[in-house]
């Protein structure tokens, strides 16, 4: 059947094809495509839970909040609705808000100082501003035409004669519904907006004259606008939950032979839907083979699914770098993930579960507990790159991994995503007996203040561009550890391999990094070479530091800072002394990471 529509302003041609086609499959191992370009995967795979991060990664730390809105009908009803959405929201299987109240109306006049009582009245970490709705229907009308056969026999797939061809035309109305709201996060914390935007919604009915459905009903139709910005809203402030088709790969041949049995129980608990479980036996068996593919893609798609996009997407390119060949089913992962991470750069990094604090010893040794760890190695440099920062990155958060750290590596990346991953683990280090912060690449001094660079330094020239261009300043990571306060605090910065700079800025920048007089409490800071000197890269796959500060972290029984003594021994012994690592510490009592068997 062939139906035409048509309206005011334009033509559309809308066809119903049925067509037999011989299709040719091809297997290598990912998802098999067929000559209509069909991912067969999404066809026939099981469908998986995905988590969705929440688009504003600020609002999202915010666990107990006050939801306001002014007088406005849509607001108010947007506020309640609201209200009841978060409230019931869990998220793996645990309430995902503390406390979730209604406030009083607010006609926009309410200053900081009422806005930081009410919210300490109520225990509140921010309100929220549900303000100016608006919602509206409207209809259009067009005109269809049907074509129907008066032949009283026709064959299948057989044209109609155009003779016995007869066609119709029915009017047809459209009924669009929509709405809208601004919607403000004030953190309490700060007093700062962390997000201010108007969120839109709408709802659309189509139906012409010879159908049988219902006649439009507007007020249904402008509430499903509404409640479509209340999702919106929703999914800004909270991660959300899809079902998503499964896209795994099989084994390839860097997966030895005596593994296999182990890879395809994870694969099985995939299909079977048991993600937990299959990402679980994944991740056990990418720590001994990480040249594999196949398991780097697996890896990263269980970040995918547990909403963690950042590093999904890295693991992504992993598995592209290791196939070395155009690969469809990993593009195609990669486009969805580098589509998440830039609609959304603030990407929320999911947290794992708090463990139990453990009963301090007598001796007040940390060796057990929640451990957290932000490791970030930039190699790829829009200027001036670099050979080894992204080897000690996956070197050192393999081993921090083996000794029971919650471990997010981060490869290449650029300003926004730096900030975004920095302000992310500081919210993971809340309440942890460890975090610890681990830097390999570019970074320089301006006015005393060290800053670690992004990727993108391209226009990083000057100072002031090092000030104001996107690089991190370390005291800001320092800073916010401050303000996270988990019970010990490292911070390891394997830097200032050569200065990014061009050559007339680099006498104002200095050699080297400036001193960091003071560590942050209960925390040590330790560096790859002393102020205003420079490290080196290394002849091999590492750099002199990252390899014995790597092979120093298995090392049982020894208090970190007898950890950097060894470090410093050998750091300084292969280099002839050319390069001798430092470290500042405020810890109180003995820290071991690899308790004594």
């Amino acid at each position: 059947m062939q139906r035409k529509m048509k309206t005011d302003s334009q033509s559309f041609v809308l066809r119903t094809c049925v067509t037999t086609a011989t299709a040719v499959f091809i297997l290598t191992g990912c998802a098999a495509v067929n000559n209509l370009g069909l991912n067969l995967s999404d066809t026939f795979a099981p469908k998986v839970t995905f988590r969705q991060p929440a688009k504003s990664a600020d609002a999202a730390a915010l666990r107990s909040v006050i939801i306001m809105s002014d007088g406005n009908n849509v607001s108010q009803q947007l506020s309640l609705e609201l209200e009841s959405s978060l409230s019931k929201l869990r998220i793996d299987e645990r309430p995902y808000y503390s406390s979730v109240k209604l406030g009083p109306r607010s006609d926009g006049q309410t200053n900081t100082a009422q806005l930081n009582a009410l919210a300490r009245a109520n225990g509140a970490e921010a309100i929220i501003f549900v303000s100016g709705g608006s919602s509206d229907v409207k209809t259009s009308h067009s005109t269809e035409e049907r074509s129907t056969c008066d032949a009283k026999s026709k064959q299948l797939f057989k044209s109609c004669p155009k003779e016995q061809t007869r066609v119709t035309k029915v009017s047809c109305t459209t009924t669009l519904g929509v709405a809208a709201a601004r919607l403000q996060v004030y953190r309490v914390a700060d007093a700062k907006s962390v997000f201010v935007d108007t969120i839109r919604g709408e709802s659309k009915y189509y139906r012409c004259d010879d159908q049988t459905t219902p006649v439009a009903d507007t007020r249904q139709i402008a509430y499903s606008a509404i409640m479509n910005v209340k999702g919106t809203i929703a999914q800004t402030l909270a991660p959300s939950y899809i079902q998503a088709p499964l896209d795994l790969m099989m084994a390839d041949a860097s997966i030895p032979s005596d593994q296999l049995k182990r890879f395809e129980a994870a694969y099985n608990f995939a299909n079977s839907k048991r993600m937990d479980e299959a990402c679980n036996r994944f991740d056990e068996l990418y720590t001994d083979y990480k040249e594999s593919s196949a398991l780097s893609f697996n890896v990263a798609f269980c970040h995918e699914v547990r909403g963690d996009m950042l590093r999904a997407n890295q693991g992504y390119k992993r598995a592209s770098e290791l196939f070395d060949a155009p690969n469809a089913q990993i593009d195609r992962r990669l486009s969805i993930t580098e589509k998440s991470l830039r609609e959304n750069p603030s990407v929320f990094m999911p947290q794992t579960a708090a463990a139990a604090r453990p009963t301090p010893d007598t001796k007040g040794m940390a060796t057990s507990g929640r451990r957290v760890a932000l490791v970030v190695g930039n190699a790829r440099y829009q200027r001036s790159a670099l050979v080894n920062p992204v080897n000690d990155a996956r070197l050192v958060g393999d081993r921090l991994k083996r000794i029971g750290f919650d471990v997010i590596t981060l490869e290449n990346i650029g300003s926004a995503r730096f900030a975004a991953a920095v302000r992310d683990f500081s919210t993971r280090a809340k309440g942890a007996d460890i975090a610890m912060f681990y830097y390999a690449g570019h970074a320089v001094q301006a006015d005393g203040e060290n800053y670690l660079m992004p990727i993108d330094n391209a226009k990083i020239r000057t100072l002031e561009d090092v000030r104001d261009g996107g690089s991190v300043p370390l005291a800001s990571v320092i800073a916010q550890l401050d303000v996270a306060a988990p019970a010990v605090k490292l911070m390891v910065v394997d830097a200032c391999r050569d200065n990014p700079l061009p050559a007339a800025s680099r006498s104002l920048s200095g050699g080297g990094l400036a001193a960091v007089k003071q560590a942050p409490e209960g925390g040590l800071i330790a560096f790859a070479t002393g102020p205003g000197h420079t490290a080196e890269d290394g002849t091999g796959k590492n750099s002199v530091f990252s390899k014995h500060f790597a092979q120093q972290l298995m090392v049982p029984n020894q208090t970190i800072e007898q950890l950097f003594k060894q470090v410093r021994t050998a750091v300084k012994s292969e280099t002839k002394n050319r390069q001798e690592p430092t470290e500042i510490s405020s810890l109180v009592g003995d820290v071991v990471l690899v308790p004594g068997k």
